[in-house]
């Protein structure tokens, strides 16, 4: 399911994205990370039933049964029909923030930095993104927002993401790096054990 609000997505709806990472953590934490409990939640938390302090909270997001029943972590190698933009190569994001001066300039960005490229502001980086798909790229190259660590999006079309001869891994198993992500975000791992 597309929901086109996705960093690299087509804001015309042409093509999709897929996204992946190097590491298996850093694909977990990036789909887990808005369980999390927002700052202000905690604040709004902190004040309605006191306590010594917001660090003394624990309001834990969960990742339900059904959700670890529907989700595993799959291998693959990116196959590419074109080079895949490295959003970290300040030639090539001078070269964008030269074209898109203008819809930079739109949302109060001076410069295309790494910072820009990490924002919410999504109607910049879908443009971009459309950009590099319409100059034959097969892909972005980027750094995740939660653990600086290598992500792709690559565009439908462009790239694949062949599996590989290993299954995918259940996440109905208590996979290490599973249990890394829900504990280094807070989460509670809901389970179901055999009866």
């Amino acid at each position: 399911m597309c929901g086109w609000e996705n960093r690299f997505d087509d804001p015309a709806r042409d093509y999709r994205t897929l996204y992946c990472a190097a590491e298996r953590v850093t694909c977990l934490y990036e789909v887990l990370a808005d369980l999390r409990p927002e700052a202000a939640v905690l604040v709004e938390f902190a004040q309605l039933y006191g306590g010594g302090g917001v660090a003394d909270l624990r309001l834990a997001g969960r990742i339900t049964w059904e959700w670890r029943v529907q989700n595993a972590l799959a291998e693959g190698v990116i196959v590419a029909d074109g080079e895949l933009a490295d959003l970290d190569d300040v030639e090539l994001r001078t070269e964008l923030e030269t074209r898109h001066a203008k819809l930079l300039a739109e949302h109060g960005m001076p410069h295309l930095d790494i910072g820009q490229v990490r924002s919410k502001t999504r109607v910049v980086t879908q443009t971009i993104a459309r950009s590099l798909y319409d100059d034959g790229f097969a892909g972005v190259r980027f750094r995740s927002n939660l653990d600086d660590r290598e992500c792709f999006a690559l565009f439908e079309g462009h790239a694949t993401l062949d599996p590989t001869n290993r299954d995918p891994d259940l996440l109905t198993d208590d996979l290490p790096e599973l249990l890394q992500a829900a504990s280094d975000f807070e989460l509670v791992v809901k389970r179901v054990w055999p009866q």
